[in-house]
């Protein structure tokens, strides 16, 4: 159930599941994914964020705010800025 880390060839247990980090990542991955496409307007992402309204409804009962449209709009600022490796603490 492990993995093999590709360096040393050691097989290492699996990966912790964090929910926490997953949505981070794909905010991550959909800012970039906004910003390869050429989609930088904030109004724009907020738009196409908007066609989503499950992820919405789940956010607004979870968070009070639709926080998977903010975190992508924090890590668009943050990859704009050349800045690849911050956590958007929200």
């Amino acid at each position: 159930m492990g993995y093999i880390e590709p360096r040393t060839g050691d097989v290492l247990p699996p990966f912790k599941w964090d929910e926490e980090e997953r949505a981070h990542l794909r905010a991550r991955l959909d800012a970039l994914y906004f910003l390869l496409y050429g989609i930088t307007d904030r109004d724009d992402v907020r738009y196409i964020m908007d066609t989503f309204p499950k992820v919405r409804k789940q956010d607004e009962i979870a968070f009070d705010r639709y926080r998977t449209c903010d975190l992508i709009l924090a890590y668009m600022n943050a990859l704009e800025a050349g800045d690849a490796e911050t956590i958007i603490a929200l």
